[in-house]
């Protein structure tokens, strides 16, 4: 495995950290705030690559919320799939 730049890292540990305060404060809040909780993983999962000008190179800050959010989008088609496997 290459090693990860700086802002990868970053964004890995970020996606992570939120992903475990969000989870936590659903789990305290109840099944309402659960369902929220889903949805905003999904929104978040959204965040796109630099579609709208390709030809501009991404600075620092949006190599990190690219990062964090391909982490987000990892954890979820992970945890769809352990979901699907366990109903099946």
């Amino acid at each position: 495995m290459s090693a990860l730049s700086a802002e990868e890292l970053e964004g890995r540990l970020n996606a992570h950290r939120e992903l475990m305060i969000d989870m936590l404060a659903a789990m305290i809040g109840g099944e309402v705030t659960i369902t929220q909780f889903l949805q905003r993983l999904r929104d978040d999962a959204t965040f796109k690559d630099n579609e709208e000008d390709p030809g501009v190179m991404p600075g620092e800050g949006f190599a990190i919320e690219n990062a964090t959010a391909r982490e987000l989008r990892s954890i979820l088609e992970a945890a769809r799939a352990r979901a699907a496997a366990d109903k099946g």
